[in-house]
Formats: C-alpha cells, sequence, structure tokens
C-alpha cells in the first residue's frame, strides 16, 4: 500500500509515441512504473501494461485519486489508445481525469534536469511526426506556453528557432531535434526529455490537479495539431481491458 502522504496518489499514462508507459507517483515520489516499445500495439498492450503496474508496485487501484493521460501530439493512433483508455478508467472507477501535452511533460522533465544555476529559461521540446515532420512547442521556467504544439518540417526546424537559438536561455529537449542537426551543446538530457514518460505526466496533472484545474470528461480531447491520418485503433481491444 502507499505511505500515508499528503499528495493523492496519481495514476499517468503515456502512449503518444513508441514508448507506451504508466506510472504512480504521489508527490515527489514515483511509487511504481513501466513500459514497453511498440509504435502500433498501444491499444493491445496498455491494460496489460497497468496490471503490470500495480502487480509490481503491490498498490491497489483504488487508492488511486486521479488519472493522468497524454493527449498528444504524437502518434495519432496511440493518442487515441490512451486517451480511450483513460476515459474508461476514469468513467469505471468514478476519478477524475487531466489531460497532459506530452511535449509540456517534456518540458517539465527538462527544467527539473537543469542545475540549479542554469541560465536556461527556456525550452524547445519536440518529437517526431513522421512524414518529414516534428512537432513542436516552446515553454518557459513556469510552465507557461511560449508557442503552441505545432509541425514543422525537419529541413525548416533550424530557420524556425533561428532567432530562439540566437539567445543563450534557450535549450533543446527531444531526441528528434539532435536528428534535425541542433547543436548538441543546447541539448537537455534526463528521464523523460527524449521521449513523453508518464512519471511525468502524472507530475504535470498532479499540479494541475491541485491548482483545481479539471474539465469534463468529455472535454478532454486529442491534441493532433495537423489532421488524423490513421485508422482508428480496434475498438475490441480498448473495450475488453475497460472491462477488467
Amino acid at each position: 500500500m502507499a505511505h500515508a502522504d499528503p499528495h493523492p496518489l496519481v495514476l499517468g499514462i503515456s502512449t503518444s509515441t513508441p514508448r507506451g508507459s504508466a506510472a504512480l507517483v504521489q508527490g515527489e515520489r514515483v511509487l511504481g512504473r513501466a513500459a514497453y516499445e511498440d509504435e502500433h500495439g498501444h491499444a493491445e498492450r496498455i491494460f496489460g501494461l497497468l496490471d503490470e503496474l500495480f502487480a509490481a508496485s503491490g498498490i491497489a487501484r483504488a487508492e488511486v485519486a486521479a488519472l493522468c493521460c497524454d493527449v498528444g501530439p504524437g502518434s495519432f493512433t496511440g493518442v487515441r489508445a490512451g486517451l480511450a483508455a483513460a476515459k474508461g478508467i476514469a468513467l469505471g472507477a468514478g476519478l477524475p481525469l487531466i489531460g497532459v501535452g506530452g511535449l509540456e511533460a517534456m518540458a517539465a522533465a527538462g527544467f527539473a534536469a537543469l542545475a540549479p544555476d542554469s541560465p536556461l529559461l527556456r525550452l524547445a521540446c519536440a518529437v517526431d511526426a513522421k512524414r518529414g515532420e516534428i512537432f513542436l512547442a516552446i515553454y518557459d521556467r513556469a510552465g507557461a506556453v511560449l508557442a503552441p504544439p505545432s509541425c514543422v518540417r525537419r529541413d525548416a526546424v533550424a530557420d524556425v528557432l533561428c532567432e530562439l537559438l540566437g539567445a543563450a536561455d534557450v535549450g533543446l529537449v527531444g531526441g528528434t531535434l539532435e536528428a534535425c542537426g541542433l547543436g548538441e551543446e543546447r541539448r537537455i538530457r534526463g528521464h523523460g526529455c527524449d521521449l513523453p514518460d508518464a512519471v511525468w505526466v502524472a507530475r504535470c496533472g498532479a499540479a494541475r490537479l491541485a491548482r483545481g484545474e479539471l474539465v469534463p470528461l468529455g472535454e478532454i480531447e486529442p491534441i493532433y495539431v495537423r489532421p488524423p491520418d490513421a485508422t482508428p485503433a480496434p475498438a475490441r481491444a480498448v473495450a475488453a481491458g475497460a472491462r477488467r
């Protein structure tokens, strides 16, 4: 069981990239985490991942106070599968659900990885968008969105970030930016910085929960940025898991 803690126990889920992950977080403590790598199998694997997480942590599902889900941008089918599963769990268990942008979670991980005296005040965060493009957003240390998620061609990233890269207070988060040929000296490394991770999705969601920033379940939608170009994830896999 979870130890006594004034903070609520939060379950985080991320399936917006080839890495699927789930984590149980309470305050600053990570009580459990499980993950897999499977770009196309999120709908089939997410509920098994949750079973693994709760079994390994020894925490009962009834102890969870809130659920946080990565809403993208990223893999269209992955985002859909994760959000559908999270909504089903939240509805069935009567839990609040907080949608967290994957790039927002990466920014939180990036700032946490910085030294206290780091001059970096802004982070450009990116994940692969396929088709020769990336999803890119910019955040400041307070979590404010300086530039919302957008879709940028890989060969245009340097031009898009040109002005920012001329400033000394801007860092880069996400392995895909390294692949774009941007300066390694600005790259922030640490857990949750290469791809969105459920631990940081949970932490961002917990902060929003503490501020009372909740929206109705039906109003939580994926962040696609560009029109979806994939077929829906198999409904039978999501439905079967929701009955657990």
